[in-house]
């Protein structure tokens, strides 16, 4: 799953390694440091999302509550529903 917010991408992946635990890799180290600051974000080789951290499905879905919570519901001013 990919999610676009306005300071960074996201890649959710399941995490082969460990079960009950999902990989989220970023583009940008702040926002998830700031998302998942108590967790070990690593650098990869990869070109665009270049960071990555492990975490378990409820921090996941706390960061998730807290992205939910943090959109500008005014910038939808003008979509409807016929646009989608």
């Amino acid at each position: 799953m990919k999610i676009q917010t306005s300071s960074a991408s996201f890649l959710i992946e399941k995490c082969e390694s460990e079960s009950g635990c999902i990989i989220v890799s970023s583009n940008s180290r702040e926002e998830l440091y700031r998302f998942f600051g108590s967790l070990e974000i690593t650098e990869t080789n990869e070109s665009f999302y270049t960071y990555t951290v492990s975490v378990c499905k409820q921090e996941f879905a706390n960061a998730m509550i807290l992205m939910v919570k943090e959109i500008d519901y005014s910038e939808f001013s003008s979509f409807s529903l016929q646009t989608a």
